[in-house]
């Protein structure tokens, strides 16, 4: 079963283009990770919110998820003391589907929305 891993960025104004710099390299890195499956990286638009960046990644199982992020992964992204922004990472799986956004897989089961 698919999951998604979903991390809420906390990036201090004047931090965008660093941010993006660092989140292109983590991306072309995982892109090539077994059970990799896709990810979309999401932008606030209000310069006010909490989290400015959220990445939603697919993987094909938590599995694949964790061992993704590996010691290649984690010399990227280096000691977390030093990065000028927090994550806030967890996985997740799809527990309703609503809308006109076609069909996904859930629990094994194609699902369509409404």
């Amino acid at each position: 079963m698919n999951v998604v891993l979903v991390n809420l960025f906390e990036v201090p104004p004047g931090s965008e283009d660093a941010f993006l710099h660092f989140y292109r390299r983590i991306n072309a890195y995982m892109q090539g990770k077994p059970g990799y499956v896709g990810n979309r990286l999401h932008r606030s638009l209000g310069p006010d919110a909490r989290y400015r960046f959220v990445n939603v990644v697919e993987w094909e199982s938590a599995e694949a998820c964790s061992r993704g992020h590996d010691e290649g992964f984690r010399a990227i992204v280096g000691p977390s003391d030093r990065l000028p922004f927090t994550s806030t990472p967890a996985l997740y799986e799809v527990a309703d589907v609503q809308g006109r956004g076609g069909s996904i897989v859930a629990d094994g089961a194609a699902v369509s929305g409404a």
